[in-house]
């Protein structure tokens, strides 16, 4: 019997969230189990349970059972790291530079879990100017990698979307990809800019709002794929980037408060008009606190859910290695494709809600009487 169409899309979608997991899991696995051989393994090594001292065994794999450091190795995976560095002046003028510390032999020196990294740019720099005869060294993370890919992503997927919106000039959508694409752009315009902002205020925010929302869609849902995840991580798991998104929204409910009402009448707006003197001393630091707070929401918001998300599934994994029993990989399988498809649903909803309460602080910097 043929599977209806439906059902063809809930197994493609199912098979692929377990290659996903399946994905991932290899090279955590490979970083919690790593290979670890010893030249001198001794006959009574091999006799002896095929453990030596140290908690290997006969194969030379480290034995992880009951070590609750293993977590902290794969919790590790979510903080940011160098992966190149950019050089600018000295002998070397301009160029990419590996950003490891290295020996008096040019090797990089090994860590405890690889090649330990420069810390800072200053660190970077202030290592190497001597080597490059001056000039002045920039890290580049991970985080950095994620935002330039969702951003060139952006590109490449709403650019051919743009002329196809030209040539048809107000004509039925044509062909599925379109059409969801439409769908999605009248959703936030027309359910979230407009209905908060209304179309007279809100038409000049749209492309504001919509690039806001799919930047943040396009990264969270990157953090979940395993190729993505590989190249820069998850960029919305770090309090730096959400953290620069909120700014973002702090600048634009200012300007365009000052820009609607004038510089000092928009700072008016903030206290309630007709309220009497004596209430001021307890009005204005909360207000003040308010501005404060709102980016601080939006900021934690963000970072807490997907990170939250991350750390379960990586928790997860470490159960087996901890156990050390095949028997508990079932049930964590099952476990870790139920939080992957919450953490989907998570990657939309978070972008939402990011998006819909910058929309309502900006609305009521432009409209404080509502």
């Amino acid at each position: 019997m043929i599977p209806s169409g439906p059902t063809r899309s809930t197994l493609r979608t199912s098979v692929a969230l377990l290659l996903a997991l399946v994905a991932a899991w290899a090279p955590l696995a490979g970083s919690a189990a790593a290979q670890d051989h010893d030249d001198g393994h001794a006959a009574a090594d091999t006799h002896d349970g095929g453990h030596d001292a140290g908690g290997h065994d006969a194969h030379g794999d480290v034995d992880r059972t009951g070590d609750a450091s293993l977590f902290t190795e794969l919790f590790s995976h979510l903080v940011p790291h160098a992966v190149t560095g950019v050089w600018i002046g000295g002998d070397k003028g301009f160029g990419l530079v590996d950003p490891y510390v290295l020996d008096a032999h040019g090797q990089p020196v090994e860590g405890g879990h690889g090649p330990e990294v420069y810390h800072s740019s200053g660190e970077f720099t202030e290592a190497r100017q001597a080597s490059f005869g001056g000039g002045t060294g920039i890290l580049i993370y991970n985080i950095n990698t994620a935002m330039w890919l969702a951003a060139l992503l952006l590109v490449l997927a709403f650019l051919p979307v743009a002329g196809k919106a030209r040539k048809l000039a107000g004509q039925a959508p044509r062909g599925a990809y379109y059409g969801l694409m439409e769908s999605l752009f009248l959703f936030v315009r027309d359910e979230m800019v407009y209905g908060v902002l209304g179309k007279e205020h809100g038409r000049r925010f749209v492309p504001l709002f919509l690039t806001q929302f799919f930047f943040i869609l396009f990264m969270n849902l990157m953090g979940l794929h395993p190729f993505f995840g590989g190249l820069g991580g998850t960029a919305t798991a770090n309090l730096a980037v959400t953290g620069g998104l909120a700014f973002t929204t702090l600048l634009w409910i200012h300007m365009s408060g000052i820009r609607e009402h004038g510089f000092g009448h928009h700072w008016k707006n903030f206290i309630p008009h007709g309220l009497p003197w004596f209430v001021l001393p307890i009005i204005i630091p909360v207000e003040i606190l308010g501005i404060i707070v709102k980016p601080a929401a939006l900021t934690i918001r963000l970072f807490a859910n997907l990170t939250a998300g991350h750390l379960i599934v990586l928790g997860l994994f470490g159960l087996v290695y901890f156990f050390g029993s095949a028997v508990i990989a079932v049930p964590v399988m099952g476990m870790g494709i139920a939080i992957y498809c919450l953490e989907l649903f998570v990657c939309f909803v978070q972008a939402y809600i990011f998006t819909y309460l910058s929309i309502v602080f900006l609305g009521a910097s432009l409209h404080p009487d509502h």
